[in-house]
């Protein structure tokens, strides 16, 4: 539970930052801020690339991302839509199902003969 609070607090702390940076603003607000943070950080990148033994892939450019991002988006707006149009089969054939195995099983204890016990006393 200990865990779940440092993460879920981590997680707040992230997003009420990002807010306050004005990061999920205007794009030119957020493309300010990522062009300062990139100055920020580029004596750090610098050093770390020398630590690192080999060269880093070039992140993908902003139309590959965008390109991934729509393809990605469709295709879970397909499968949601394909869902509920299947919805009513599915349904349907879940309560089918239920029916006969419920039918079935009244069936089985009906043709079970009865169990007498003797009473003792």
């Amino acid at each position: 539970m200990l865990k779940f609070g440092v993460k879920s607090t981590i997680l707040g702390a992230a997003v009420y930052y990002s807010i306050d940076k004005g990061v999920w603003k205007d794009s030119s607000v957020t493309n300010a801020i990522y062009e300062d943070l990139e100055k920020g950080a580029s004596p750090y990148v610098g050093e770390l690339k020398k630590q690192i033994p080999y060269e880093l892939p070039p992140l993908p450019s902003n139309d590959r991302v965008s390109y991934l991002f729509k393809y990605y988006w469709n295709c879970g707006v397909k499968a949601t839509f394909r869902f509920l149009a299947d919805l009513p089969t599915h349904t349907s054939n879940a309560a089918s199902k239920a029916f006969n195995s419920i039918t079935d099983s009244f069936q089985a204890f009906e043709a079970s003969p009865p169990t007498t016990e003797k009473q003792s006393k």
